[in-house]
C-alpha cells in the first residue's frame, strides 16, 4: 500500500488537535487496523475522499454532530474506497469490492472501518473521482423531488435561487437539474469572477455582495421573486435577503447551513450554539432548516441510498458529469482547508487522491 499521506507507507488519519484555522490539523499514525472486524463492519482502504465546507465547520467547531463535539476526530464527509476485510453476516460484499459512503465524518484519512449499513457498493468501471459527488447531488434531489420533506414543490418552470452556486453543493444543485430534466430557472449567487462558470451550468448569476441583491434576484423572476431560495449561510442578514428574493405570499427559503457563522478567517465559531439552536431562533415564517444528516440519511436511510444510485446512473450515462474542480494529495490537508475558508479558489468538487497509483494516473503530486 502506498498512499499521498504524509506517511506514505504507514496508515493514518488528519485529526482536529482543537477547535481553530487550518493549521490545527494534524496527521497521527494511530491507526489500528484489526485482525477480527465485528458482525456487519468493514475496513476500507480510502481511495479518494471528499473535501467541502462541512469540513471547514468540522475543523471550526460548528458541525451538529455529537462525534465532533469535541476535538480529537478525523474530518471528512464523503469517499470511495476499497474493502479489505469483513466481519461475519457482510453477504452483500467482498473483499476488494468498491464503494462509497457519506460518512459524515472520518474520510480525511488511509483507511476507516464502518457498518455496512454505510457503504454503497460500486462496479469496478464506475469513475472513482465522479463517484464521490453524488453524495452533495442527492441532498437536493430529496428537497425538490419531495414535498413531504420541506413544503416545497418544485413544478416544472419553477424557480429558484442557490446561494454560494459555485461551490460543491451549488455546483451539484445545478448539474442535477439538468441532468433529470426538472425544467427550473436557476439564479445563483457568486463573485463576479465566477459569473462565466456559472453560465456554463446553465445559472444566471448575481453577484453575491450586490447590496440590492433581493430586487435583482426578483427583477430576473419576473419581477415577482423565486418559489425557493436555498440559503447555505445562514446569517440573520443572509436569510433576510433569501425571503425578500422570494415570493411574497408563498415563496419558501431552506436553510441547509450555517457556513455565515464560521468566522472570517476560519480560527472558530462565532457561537456555541448549534446550528438546530441558531436556526431555531432566526427561522420566520416561509423557512424551514433541512438537517441532512438526521432528516435525510438517518431518518430516510432507505431513500438516501435509491437516490444515491438514482443519481449514480446518470453519471453511468455521461448525462451528469459532476465537475471535479480541484485533486490535492492527503498530505496537504492544511492546504485544502485554507482553500476552503478563502473560497475563492473553489469551484465545483475539491478531492483528496489518497491512492498512490490514481495519484500518479491523475497526474496529482503524490
Amino acid at each position: 500500500m502506498s498512499t499521498t499521506a504524509p506517511t506514505p507507507t504507514v496508515p493514518g488519519r488528519w485529526v482536529v488537535s482543537r477547535f481553530g484555522p487550518p493549521d490545527v490539523l494534524q496527521w497521527q499514525t494511530d491507526v489500528t487496523i484489526p485482525a477480527v472486524l465485528p458482525p456487519r463492519r468493514a475496513l476500507i482502504r480510502i481511495l479518494v475522499a471528499g473535501i467541502a465546507g462541512p469540513d471547514n465547520i468540522q475543523r471550526a467547531g460548528g458541525y451538529p454532530n455529537d462525534r465532533c463535539r469535541k476535538p480529537g476526530f478525523t474530518p471528512g464527509y464523503d469517499f470511495v474506497g476499497q474493502t479489505l476485510a469483513l466481519g461475519d453476516n457482510c453477504s452483500d460484499l467482498a473483499v476488494g469490492d468498491r464503494v462509497a459512503s457519506m460518512c459524515m465524518i472520518g474520510a480525511h484519512a488511509t483507511h476507516i472501518e464502518l457498518d455496512v449499513a454505510d457503504l454503497l457498493k460500486l462496479e469496478p468501471e464506475d469513475d472513482v473521482l465522479r463517484a464521490v459527488s453524488p453524495s452533495l447531488q442527492q441532498h437536493f434531489l430529496a428537497m425538490a423531488d419531495r414535498p413531504g420533506m420541506q413544503g416545497v414543490n418544485l413544478r416544472p418552470k419553477s424557480s429558484i435561487l442557490i446561494g454560494s452556486a459555485a461551490g460543491g453543493v451549488g455546483t451539484a444543485m445545478a448539474q442535477l437539474v439538468t441532468a433529470f430534466n426538472m425544467d427550473l430557472e436557476m439564479i445563483g449567487s457568486c463573485s463576479e469572477s465566477k459569473f462565466d462558470y456559472l453560465r456554463s451550468l446553465g445559472v444566471t448569476p448575481v453577484d453575491r455582495k450586490d447590496p440590492n441583491l433581493s430586487q435583482t434576484v426578483r427583477s430576473l423572476a419576473n419581477d415577482r421573486g423565486v418559489d425557493v431560495a436555498y440559503d447555505a449561510v445562514g446569517s440573520v442578514e443572509s436569510l433576510s435577503q433569501s425571503l425578500k428574493s422570494s415570493k411574497d405570499e408563498n415563496g419558501r427559503v431552506v436553510a441547509i447551513g450555517i457556513m455565515g457563522e464560521i468566522v472570517g478567517d476560519g480560527s472558530g465559531m462565532t457561537t456555541t450554539k448549534s446550528a438546530d439552536e441558531i436556526l431555531g431562533q432566526r427561522l420566520g415564517p416561509r423557512m424551514t432548516y433541512w438537517g441532512v444528516e438526521r432528516a435525510y440519511y438517518q431518518d430516510t436511510h432507505d431513500i438516501w441510498r435509491k437516490d444515491f444510485y438514482e443519481i449514480l446512473g446518470k453519471v453511468r450515462t455521461g448525462a451528469l458529469k459532476p465537475v471535479v474542480g480541484r485533486l490535492l494529495p492527503l498530505r496537504e490537508a492544511v492546504k485544502a482547508h485554507e482553500l476552503l475558508v478563502q473560497g475563492t479558489d473553489v469551484r465545483g468538487k475539491m478531492l483528496f487522491v489518497v491512492d498512490a497509483y490514481l495519484a500518479r494516473r491523475f497526474g496529482v503530486d503524490g
